[in-house]
């Protein structure tokens, strides 16, 4: 298990540790501060009083290149700690190297590297390794669709659901969504291009489904799928084309369309993504 980086202050109901993963690769540059680190940093929520729980590994969006950094890891706090305490499961919250320095793989690597670290340290962690799930938002939902694909793909750890938050899932930026909401929708087509451009290490990358998972040539036999979409949102038909991908190859979803832009959320409707997300980890994650 890795070092703990000391506790946050006690938020009532939770301990919250921050920990570091000790994580492989590097980006190609000498010195490279975070390479040589060898290691990327989380935040641990847990329930007091609960012994052995479920797990949640949330990764942040951001563009792939925007959110990183233990500040940034802190201001989920509330959000992780009342999931950890209202729904009796271990959150951790989960940074990964950032792009443009740190082009795919590493970023989506480092994620999947994190899901393997909490299976491997279930025991100290407190953490049930047969109840595992995911999540993240705009490029984190892209990196969680990736990371259910790699565990699919190389024999775990075995997931029991995804949560894919206004996510990105098409390197392709061309969809009517991309068109209709282009410009003053808080994310623009130009933004979606920029990032796939800071983020994909060469053409070939837009087509390799760990990046952009819409190009899975089969998504059967993922865990149960939670998407929820922005009315407004560039992604958004991206995103209900990877959930009905989804349900044709067998898997079960819940899609939800909230009427916000992309990471907007309208006052009356900024909890609604939070209840949705506790309904299904509540459905996958606590079931007996």
């Amino acid at each position: 298990m890795a070092d703990s980086m000391g506790a946050e202050p006690a938020l009532e109901g939770v301990d919250v540790t921050e920990v570091r993963i000790p994580v492989t690769g590097n980006c190609g540059w000498t010195g490279c501060a975070e390479c040589t680190a060898g290691s990327i940093n989380a935040i641990v929520y847990r329930p007091v009083g609960v012994s052995t729980s479920p797990a949640y590994l949330h990764f942040h969006g951001g563009g792939f290149w925007l959110g990183g950094g233990l500040d940034v890891l802190r201001a989920g706090a509330a959000v992780h700690a009342a999931r950890a305490r209202d729904l009796g499961i271990v959150v951790i919250d989960v940074d990964y190297r950032m792009a443009p320095d740190h082009k795919f793989p590493l970023p989506v690597e480092d994620c999947y590297t994190a899901l393997t670290w909490v299976a491997s340290n279930a025991g100290q962690l407190g953490v049930d390794p047969a109840r595992l799930a995911v999540g993240g938002g705009s490029a984190g939902g892209a990196l969680t669709a990736g990371v259910t694909l790699m565990s699919r793909d190389r024999g775990g750890p075995a997931l029991s659901a995804q949560v894919l938050n206004i996510p990105a899932t098409d390197s392709g930026c061309n969809t009517a969504s991309m068109r209709l909401f282009a410009e003053g929708y808080v994310m623009t087509r130009q933004n979606a291009l920029e990032m796939w451009d800071m983020y994909l290490a060469s053409p070939a990358d837009a087509y390799d489904p760990y990046a952009s998972p819409m190009h899975a040539s089969n998504l059967g036999g993922l865990p149960p799928a939670l998407v929820v979409l922005g009315d407004y949102d560039v992604l958004r038909d991206e995103g209900a084309a990877y959930a009905r991908r989804l349900v044709d190859d067998g898997v079960t979803v819940t899609m939800r369309r909230l009427p916000q832009a992309h990471g907007a959320a309208l006052p009356e409707n900024g909890p609604e993504t939070e209840r949705l997300i506790d309904e299904v980890l509540r459905a996958n994650l606590l079931r007996n």
